[in-house]
C-alpha cells in the first residue's frame, strides 16, 4: 500500500466510522503496509482513530507493533494516550514525511475547532497553514 494525504485521511475515516466493518477493513488494509516508510501516517491514525494500541495489535499486528516501539517510551501507567506535542516530537526524531507531519497538524486543528466550542467559544474560522519544505527548499510555485 502506497500512502498520500487523500489515501490516510480515507483510512483514519473508516477507523472512526460507527459501522464497525468499516474499521476491519481499514486494518486488513493497513497489513500491506511498508511501516518503516510510513510510521508518520501510523502515528497520525493511531491518535485520532481512537483505537487503543492492544486492538492495532490484536487486529493489525504489524502496524501495532511498530507503534508500540514508536510510542513506548512515551506512556505513563495511567496514560495511554498520546499528546500533540509527543506525536510530533516522535514523527520529527524518526524523520516521518512531511505530508504525514502536514496532515497531522490539519487533524490538530481540526479538533482545536471543537475543543474551542466546547469550552464555551465557538468558532468561525480557525486557520492553521502549514507547508513544510523538502529538502530545506521552498515549495512555492
Amino acid at each position: 500500500m502506497v500512502f498520500n494525504k487523500e489515501e490516510t485521511k480515507n483510512l483514519l475515516n473508516m477507523l472512526l466510522s460507527e459501522d464497525l466493518s468499516n474499521a476491519d477493513i481499514a486494518f486488513a488494509s493497513l497489513k500491506t503496509v511498508d511501516v518503516k516508510e510510513y510510521s508518520g501516517e501510523l502515528i497520525v491514525l493511531y491518535k485520532f482513530s481512537g483505537h487503543s494500541l492492544n486492538k492495532w495489535i490484536r487486529e493489525c499486528n504489524n502496524c501495532g507493533i511498530v507503534i508500540k516501539e514508536l510510542t513506548e517510551k512515551s506512556f505513563t501507567p495511567n496514560n495511554t494516550s498520546l499528546s500533540t506535542g509527543t506525536c510530533l516530537s516522535i514523527m520529527t526524531s524518526n524523520n516521518c514525511s512531511n505530508q504525514s507531519i502536514e496532515l497531522f497538524l490539519e487533524k490538530f486543528t481540526e479538533n482545536m475547532i471543537g475543543f474551542l466550542g466546547q469550552m464555551g467559544y465557538p468558532t468561525d474560522k480557525f486557520t492553521l497553514d502549514i507547508k513544510l519544505k523538502e529538502n530545506g527548499q521552498s515549495t512555492k510555485p
